[in-house]
């Protein structure tokens, strides 16, 4: 997404708070036959009084489905009539507007639709919280930032950024939890659990804009409410023109000639970095010399009108100036775009396309057909499928495709592609219709677990962790999956497990042992149809602990890897503890050696420091608590550094029963939870004091994903 546009097409991007995925896949009510048919929607959860968005048109195995109705709607489950809720016949996706009046509460939409002349119906299939706004009195100071983009963008800038501070009036409102509403945008702004808005240093993919954010506070005024804080503050990235792209940046005119009669020409419209505020095009030098071509200056679309007189044979070449309030002289953009006149311009013939088969998850690419002739032509999509809509792409060249890894619903969609050139008839363009049908792919899978050595059952709630004990050399049970065709493996050592190897085969994990006594991690790469253009894979960490005696004590915990959901927090198992004589005296906390390791989120894995993920969780820290930052400090994790705030800890041990206390949203950077695993030395002592100085072990390891 282009984010160089203007404030109003912003505010109508954030018109959507929070999307994620969900998925629900529900038994059929009425078919008497054994083909299965599951419905999978993608929705929207959080959204406000006023704001509106569309839930995609829904993924499905089985036949493809049609006649889509919403038969059912409650609120808190209770049934609700209302007109914000219209689904589209067709292909199931649904449009919410209208919302300004609607009720808060949770809502719940049952869908029926057809499929291989069945009807099935899926009920609650969706969910949408409608949250209130959050209540009067509460404001961010300052609710605009200006920033320079030069400064936000170098890492190493030491350039201090601006920051606003969510505040309240102080007679009712009080905030327990801070987010920034989920966008396409959200992850180049921070805000900290007190409240304070920052921008985000070092992310190049950054653009220069105007960025309003809204945010998703809980209070304490009714309940630990939850509510919506609309365009809570702007953010303008501001900068000089920077890049200026025409594409393409060739075009051509014809010759005007008895035969041609008048000929005219016109440019797309060409991308622009940089801040638009002020922002002019002119035309700074033209070789060789014309006035006849002419640019706009508001949006830079070069043209040239009728009896121009240029001749066949000559090519210009354009440089433009780009002008705004921060370049008042602008900035020169040499060669930008090359204007040649032809004889002739040929007129749009044979515009068609074969349809395409693709395969789900797949890329594709499919041309004009080979007999296509015409210049200067553009294209554009006429009714894209709903479900199709930025997944599918359309270039100058008139190329249809999508990416690899792409999302599209198995089903068949019709698409139209128009075609139009100086020769073409404005009340008649060129339209070509083709087919494109998504496909299973007999390699898609979903899961590859591994058991564990703990005797701890169902195996796949406790999957993938081995013990190995006192370096004796182990190896893994062969995983299980729900692949339909054979698959190979391949590993990689993210932690203490040098050595160990695996069967591409069977998946069987050889060990290595440690002596470092440090948790191990393994990620494996199942891929099936590998090398084939259907090739499929799927990540699975797999955890190792290395227990062994330290002086006489051994402690383990079944589980030893604690699967915790970031933005609910939780507690572990106690550990087994033995060699020890008397446990009112055993004492453990978290201590060094602390590191994290980002398996399928976009954080950066790594030790406590700046730019890492988990030296954000210790930045956060640090500024809740008024102290001074040290990233190789214990405080973030430590009971007996917070024993009183243990609230502001990320984590730590209970001194009481031994169990790994995970505190909710700690574990979030940049409205975007953990996914992933820490580990982390603990020191342990036997004389009832806090064991700073104690014997060192690393017997759990705690694994972060929001679904767990």
């Amino acid at each position: 997404m282009n984010l160089i546009i203007s404030k109003s097409k912003l505010l109508h991007i954030l018109s959507i708070a929070l999307s994620f995925a969900f998925f629900v896949a529900c038994d059929d009510t009425e078919t008497t036959d054994e083909t299965d048919f599951a419905l999978y929607y993608t929705g929207m959860t959080d959204i406000g009084p006023s704001m509106t968005g569309v839930i995609s048109t829904p993924s499905y195995i089985g036949g493809k489905p049609s006649g889509f109705e919403i038969f059912k709607v409650t609120l808190d489950g209770e049934s609700y009539s209302s007109s914000s809720f219209v689904i589209n016949e067709d292909e199931g996706a649904i449009t919410i507007s209208e919302t300004g009046g609607m009720p808060v509460g949770l809502y719940k939409l049952s869908i029926r639709c057809y499929s291989n002349g069945k009807m099935y119906e899926f009920t609650d299939i969706i969910e949408i919280n409608m949250m209130k706004p959050v209540p009067d009195g509460i404001t961010v100071e300052p609710n605009k930032l200006t920033v320079d983009y030069a400064d936000v963008i170098d890492v190493n800038s030491t350039v201090e950024l601006p920051t606003a501070q969510v505040t309240t009036d102080g007679n009712h409102v009080s905030i327990k939890k801070y987010e920034i509403a989920k966008s396409d945008f959200s992850k180049y702004f921070a805000i900290s659990s007190s409240g304070e808005i920052s921008i985000v240093r070092g992310d190049a993919t950054l653009v220069p804009g105007i960025y309003i954010l809204s945010l998703k506070l809980t209070t304490g005024a009714n309940g630990e409410d939850e509510g919506i804080f609309e365009n809570a503050i702007e953010v303008n990235v501001t900068s000089r023109p920077l890049e200026l792209i025409y594409t393409p940046a060739i075009g051509k005119i014809e010759e005007e000639t008895a035969l041609s009669g008048k000929t005219t020409f016109t440019s797309n419209i060409p991308t622009f970095k940089g801040s638009l505020e002020g922002l002019t095009y002119a035309i700074k030098n033209i070789t060789p010399s014309t006035n006849k071509i002419l640019i706009n200056a508001e949006n830079g679309v070069l043209s040239v009108n009728e009896s121009h007189g240029l001749k066949a044979g000559t090519k210009y070449i354009i440089d433009i100036n780009v002008k705004n309030i921060y370049s008042t002289e602008g900035i020169d953009f040499e060669t930008a775009f090359e204007l040649e006149v032809v004889e002739f311009i040929e007129p749009i013939q044979n515009f068609k396309y074969d349809n395409i088969e693709a395969v789900q998850a797949v890329a594709f690419e499919q041309s004009l057909s080979s007999d296509f002739k015409g210049d200067e032509v553009r294209f554009e999509f006429v009714d894209l499928p709903t479900a199709l809509q930025g997944k599918v792409s359309l270039d100058h060249e008139g190329k249809v495709s999508a990416l690899k890894g792409n999302s599209i619903p198995l089903g068949s969609y019709t698409i139209k592609v128009k075609a139009t050139n100086p020769k073409s008839d404005p009340e008649q363009p060129d339209i070509a219709t083709f087919t494109l049908v998504v496909k299973e792919n007999p390699n898609y899978f979903t899961y590859v677990h591994y058991g564990n050595n703990l005797g701890l059952t169902p195996t796949k709630n406790f999957a993938n962790q081995y013990r190995i004990t006192d370096n004796v050399s182990i190896t893994s049970d062969q995983p299980v999956s729900d692949a339909k065709v054979s698959l190979s493996y391949e590993l990689t050592n993210l932690h203490q497990t040098s050595g160990s190897s695996i069967n591409s085969g069977t998946g069987i994990i050889t060990f290595a042992t440690n002596k470092n006594r440090q948790c191990g991690i393994i990620m494996v790469t199942a891929t099936a149809g590998k090398g084939t253009p259907e090739e499929f894979s799927v990540q699975t960490p797999v955890f190792v602990d290395y227990s062994i005696l330290v002086k006489d004590v051994r402690i383990e915990y079944n589980p030893f890897v604690f699967q915790v959901n970031p933005t609910k927090g939780g507690r572990s198992v106690a550990p087994s503890v033995t060699g020890v004589s008397n446990m009112a005296n055993f004492t453990m906390d978290y201590r060094r050696t602390f590191n994290y390791f980002n398996f399928f989120g976009s954080h950066v894995s790594g030790v406590p420091a700046a730019g890492s993920f988990a030296g954000s969780v210790w930045e956060t820290y640090f500024e809740i608590t008024k102290t001074n930052l040290n990233y190789g400090s214990r405080n973030p994790m430590s009971y007996y550094a917070n024993s009183t705030n243990l609230e502001t800890t990320a984590a730590y041990v209970d001194p009481n029963t031994r169990e790994i206390v995970v505190n909710p949203n700690k574990w979030v950077q940049d409205g975007e939870p953990a996914n992933g695993a820490m580990t982390g030395q603990i020191t342990f002592g036997t004389d009832g004091k806090d064991p700073q100085s104690g014997s060192q072990v690393f017997p759990i390891i705690l694994w972060f994903d929001k679904n767990f």
